[in-house]
């Protein structure tokens, strides 16, 4: 978007300041937070009626904020979220949180949100990207094209040509393409506007690379930036096996950006700065420091849609250990996604699901598959050949899949011409339709 002087300046300014909060010490930082976590809920009790009575717990009978209550605030889902509807929505918004646009997410699940953003959520949404460009010496005079329009706005052939995907270079070239494109469109798209950047979903990025790998043509740009879907090993195993560099980042059209990868390895730090972001235990509401949990996040800066304790649905294996970066943002070691892609089988027990292609090679010529589990003991692999002619060890890949994910199941094997993306334009290799 395009930013009047004063404002890209407020922007650069805080990305710079950004630079200063990422080493603070935890006391520091929570103080930092607390106080945009007050301006928040005050805003929010008096001007939103979804939490009229919901933040109680926090107010002491002097009107003080009571920090200890914070986890007696019940976090929310996105369901309950769609069904309060306009009550999310605040009625005044402060003047220096600017105006409001409205969206609606991608409806990876079939159940889109509306949602209303504050400018100002938006802008340091834009001061966070350039701290994220900095980390990683992403060069501000390059090209970039994205491909992650789920709308069908810049359809093949020609896409959208813009500028301001940086603070620094406002003027550096951007091109945008509708996802829905055909890889075969993509390829020759980027051929066309030769990026030094590619923005898209990793899936898609891994398609892509296959692509101009199998016609045997340069790739043009050296640097993918992925984001909106998991990361699954095999696809950063094929993008950087072809001599790319790729960088992962996490967040949501409802809450911004939540964390990316950090310079010194594939884990990655939270964003700190601009929301709080709490890991519950399986199964429970209680806070932990460190393992694998549910994901809840209270966005500091959308005044016109506040978000407290808000249970996004992902989860996140979060770490303990020191960064050897030297910043002090939080770890996330690994984010597992929704609660959709995990399995639960026969017994109750319940596992997060991985596989990567030198384990499955041996037993399935498979380019892509997709797993579904219809019910504990049974799963259906769809895949797309690699080689037709080579026979699948049926029996070797059940065995593979019991001795990774549970001994009871059984596993039935379905040859498709391609494997389609959700209508967002999204891909999930493992999803579970066993109700818990």
């Amino acid at each position: 978007m395009a930013l009047d002087d004063a404002t890209l300046r407020n922007a650069v300014r805080f990305a710079e300041i950004l630079h200063n909060t990422e080493t603070y010490p935890a006391a520091k930082m929570q103080a930092y937070q607390r106080r945009l976590l007050e301006r928040l809920v005050r805003h929010a009790k008096a001007e939103v009626p979804f939490y009229a009575t919901r933040l109680d717990p926090l107010f002491g009978a002097d009107d003080t904020i009571r920090w200890e209550a914070w986890s007696d605030i019940p976090a929310f889902t996105r369901s309950d979220a769609q069904q309060a509807g306009n009550a999310l929505f605040a009625k005044n918004t402060p003047a220096q949180t600017g105006a409001y646009s409205e969206e609606t997410t991608s409806g990876s699940t079939g159940m889109p949100l509306r949602t209303r953003r504050s400018a100002l959520m938006g802008l340091m949404g834009l001061s966070i990207n350039e701290r994220f460009f900095d980390w990683h010496a992403i060069d501000p005079d390059a090209s970039i094209c994205f491909i992650v329009d789920e709308k069908l706005r810049f359809p093949y052939p020609e896409g959208q040509a813009g500028d301001n995907w940086n603070l620094k270079n406002p003027e550096a070239p951007g091109y945008n393409l509708s996802v829905g494109a055909t890889v075969a469109q993509q390829v020759e798209w980027l051929m066309r506007r030769q990026p030094g950047l590619l923005c898209t979903y990793p899936r898609n990025a891994e398609a892509i690379v296959e692509a101009f790998l199998q016609q045997e043509m340069s790739i043009p740009f050296h640097t993918v930036l992925v984001h909106g879907e998991v990361l699954e090993p095999d696809t950063r195993h094929v993008i950087e096996a072809a001599g790319l560099k790729l960088i992962n980042r996490f967040g949501s059209v409802e809450v911004g950006p939540i964390s990316a990868q950090c310079p010194e390895g594939p884990w990655h730090h939270q964003y700190s700065e601009v929301a709080l972001m709490e890991v519950l235990a399986p199964d429970s509401e209680r806070v932990i420091e460190s393992g694998l949990g549910q994901l809840v996040v209270t966005p500091f800066y959308n005044y016109a849609m506040p978000l407290i304790r808000y249970r996004n649905g992902d989860q996140v294996d979060l770490s303990a250990l020191p960064c050897p970066c030297g910043r002090t943002l939080p770890r996330i070691e690994r984010i597992l996604g929704r609660e959709r892609n995990m399995f639960t089988f026969s017994d109750g027990s319940r596992k997060w699901p991985n596989m990567i292609r030198a384990e499955y090679e041996p037993f399935l010529s498979a380019k892509q598959f997709q797993v579904i589990q219809h019910t504990p003991t049974r799963l259906e692999v769809r895949y797309v050949a690699e080689d037709v002619s080579r026979p699948v060890d049926l029996a070797g890949f059940t065995a593979l899949l019991q001795d990774t994910l549970h001994r009871d199941i059984i596993v039935e094997l379905t040859r498709v011409s391609e494997l389609s993306r959700a209508a967002s334009g999204k891909f999930e290799t493992w999803i579970s339709h066993v109700d818990v």
